[in-house]
């Protein structure tokens, strides 16, 4: 019997999400008690029965028309301490301004209409000499007292900075005049926050060679100081997992950062990297780094002889035990879903397909990100969103799916 034990595990059908599903899937999800929400790249659904019923949300029409009218990726999460609930939406380039990022906030308890109140984050209004490029690949996480927003800049198509904004939780609840504090580096990209930080922020890029550069940022600190930690080797390049029937569902992959979380000091740091010596695929890299001394202590690499792991994404829960979503797929078998958590007297991971898939993508595309996050208010427990395509190829064989779980 596997000690991880699927609480719920749910795929959603295509009335609940409009039919909006494609193969770059990237769901999330954050949940309040029964209240969940979750969101694709196209697509938004919510429901106020813990997951029996669903109702589909229009994320092209629940907010006024602006810049290139709404695109794509969207994140999600719940902030038990203030009780707020925060959907971010990217928006469209258009030829004149760029784009915007749009923060909606609402309280916890009403998501049963479809009020919010939200502000809008464009590159020429955070910095005028930022006129003319737009933001992408856009992340939330949560601090004690402020809510931080991370996303990619690009002018073009070439990648200009990576950024992150740190903005007053107090404000966001009050709904008032927005005052934040944002950081911003041309050299690291896709900066990532952990997840379950206090009165510290960590946010971390690759650095050069065999190095990751971590970002500690404290609340009472106008600006954050940086790490480089030296890891082992590990390779990136072209990826490639090949299933069935001869689809690379890696071949979007890079080696950006996907995971990141914090628990008893110990920092966490997840992201796919490719085959190098006896691991003949693709496969997750975790590092663990000592908050204090920054330093890598461990390393709790999840990896197969028989296929690739790929794209994951954790947390801690309130004692500190580490739950992991991913994917696999490869060789002999299509890209499913997965999760786990991990085992300190085994110190190994605990791993249980929620789901398999039938095909691999015909256009060789696959989302970028997964979520899990503790279950609000139990804390122990996980929430995780996955994917995988049943019947097909195609968009419309996308099986979206929501899962809970505990280990």
């Amino acid at each position: 019997m596997s000690p991880i034990n699927l609480l719920q595990n749910r795929a959603l059908t295509p009335a609940e999400t409009r039919g909006q599903t494609a193969t770059v899937g990237e769901p999330t999800a954050a949940n309040n008690d029964r209240e969940i929400f979750l969101a694709g790249n196209w697509y938004a659904t919510k429901t106020v029965d813990g997951g029996t019923t669903w109702a589909a949300v229009n994320p092209d029409t629940s907010f006024p028309a602006d810049a290139g009218g709404f695109c794509c990726d969207q994140v999600v999460a719940y902030d038990p301490a203030n009780n707020l609930l925060f959907w971010l939406l990217q928006y469209a380039r258009d030829a004149k301004r760029g784009n915007l990022l749009r923060l909606a906030v609402k309280r916890g308890g009403t998501l049963g209409d479809n009020t919010w109140y939200w502000w809008d984050f464009r590159p020429e209004t955070t910095n005028p000499a930022w006129a003319g490029t737009w933001f992408d690949y856009p992340d939330l996480e949560l601090g004690d007292s402020f809510l931080y927003l991370t996303t990619n800049n690009f002018s073009g198509e070439t990648f200009v900075r990576s950024v992150v904004f740190r903005l007053p939780l107090q404000t966001l609840a009050d709904r008032g005049h927005l005052s934040y504090r944002y950081f911003a580096s041309t050299q690291s990209f896709s900066l990532r926050c952990v997840r379950g930080a206090r009165d510290t922020m960590y946010f971390a890029s690759h650095g050069a060679g065999s190095q990751v550069r971590v970002f500690s940022w404290p609340e009472a600190a106008p600006s954050p100081s940086v790490h480089d930690v030296n890891v082992s080797v590990w390779n990136a390049g072209l990826y490639s997992a090949p299933g069935p029937d001869g689809t690379n569902w890696l071949a979007r992959c890079d080696e950006r950062i996907t995971g990141a979380w914090i628990a008893n000091g110990t920092i966490g740091l997840a992201w796919t990297a490719n085959r190098r010596g006896p691991r003949p695929f693709p496969h997750v890299r975790v590092v663990e780094i000592d908050a204090a001394s920054m330093l890598a202590t461990a390393d709790r690499d999840i990896w197969s002889r028989n296929y690739a792991y790929a794209y994951p994404n954790g947390a801690a829960n309130d004692a500190g035990k580490i739950g992991i979503t991913l994917f696999r797929g490869g060789a002999q078998i299509n890209p499913g879903h997965v999760v786990g958590a991990f085992d300190e007297t085994s110190g190994s991971w605990q791993l249980m397909a929620t789901r398999n898939g039938t095909n691999g993508p015909t256009d060789n595309k696959w989302g970028d990100y997964l979520t899990c996050r503790r279950h609000a208010p139990d804390g122990q427990t996980w929430l995780a969103t996955g994917y995988t395509l049943q019947g097909g190829g195609q968009p419309t064989n996308v099986e979206p799916r929501l899962v809970r779980f505990s280990a």
